[in-house]
């Protein structure tokens, strides 16, 4: 079995009033299928991991609008892109691809490529999972295939 799995740690300032606020916090990622494992974290705006989490609801996923999702600095090319997540149509049958990229934000040269399918009912799954994650503040989200 493949998997994506997200976790999200909000700023002290999201639940503490009396701090400035913060939107930034840091979103990790560990991917795991047969042949590869990585995992790694970037900060990341709430606003943005909760929108991500939304995007699952599309139905169907077309071809050419992928659900995706990318984190890092400047222009997110190359060393730039520390986290990426795609999920497209993989075939005519339903099935959908997820590709996941994931670098180690302190050196990004060191960097993981997978992919591994899934499908609709998983994607479901995952959306919802990543709004309880967002809502409840701990957690995992998980996105599984094979």
């Amino acid at each position: 079995m493949s998997k994506l799995t997200l976790r999200y740690e909000y700023d002290r300032s999201f639940f503490d009033q009396t701090l400035l606020p913060d939107d930034l916090g840091r979103l990790s990622i560990a991917v795991e299928t047969d042949h590869f494992a990585g995992r790694g974290g970037f900060s990341v705006q709430w606003q943005a991991v909760k929108k991500f989490g939304e995007a699952p609801a599309t139905y169907p996923i077309e071809p050419d609008s992928p659900i995706r999702a990318q984190w890092g600095f400047n222009m997110l090319e190359g060393d730039d892109l520390i986290l990426r997540i795609e999920i497209a149509p993989a075939n005519r049958r339903g099935d959908l691809i997820a590709r996941i990229e994931v670098a180690y934000d302190r050196d990004p040269q060191q960097r993981v490529r997978a992919s591994f399918m899934t499908n609709y009912p998983q994607l479901e799954t995952f959306g919802a999972e990543i709004a309880g994650l967002m809502n409840a503040g701990f957690g995992e989200a998980v996105l599984t295939g094979s």
